[in-house]
């Protein structure tokens, strides 16, 4: 196994990960959103009904996707073993990828024009608006969070 120096792994209290996980969904949901205002007028429809579907997207990607990866993410950092892991612990290397992958995404269809544009528009303010409900999720679990005594196995939320 190899050993990683101390410098390159900056070990941060567990309330901190639930933080550094909602600034990162923050920022996210920031530039998303930004996207979303470029493309909204460019469609056929009125901006208010782009709106509309546009929030009614959010309630369906949160709670179909969102919901379930932020649980699951809140979990495995309050489960965490290490009392001080490292600042980037809070999604794991896979999730890494995938964020990557769908940025990659993100990037093709904007240049390529692969869906209508007022199309993107609905869907950039359904991620956007599931991004931010995330990260206040995680603000939620990094308020609520609760040190575990060294004989507590579970920790609380």
């Amino acid at each position: 196994m190899v050993t990683i120096p101390g410098w390159l792994k900056p070990a941060v209290p567990k309330r901190l990960l639930f933080f550094a996980a909602a600034m990162v969904w923050a920022i996210a949901a920031y530039r998303v959103f930004l996207l979303a205002l470029r493309y909204i007028p460019e469609g056929p429809l009125p901006v208010w009904v782009i709106a509309v579907l546009g929030l009614a997207g959010i309630a369906v990607f949160f709670n179909l996707v969102f919901l379930r990866v932020s649980r699951k993410y809140i979990r495995r950092i309050a489960e965490m073993e290490q009392k001080n892991p490292c600042l980037f612990a809070f999604f794991g290397w896979k999730s890494y990828l995938l964020i990557a992958l769908m940025a990659g995404m993100g990037i093709v269809f904007a240049q390529y024009e692969l869906i209508p544009l007022f199309l993107q528009g609905i869907f950039y303010i359904s991620l956007s608006g599931s991004l931010l409900l995330s990260a206040l999720m995680f603000i939620n679990a990094g308020v609520l969070y609760k040190k575990v005594k060294s004989e507590d196995t579970n920790p609380e939320l």
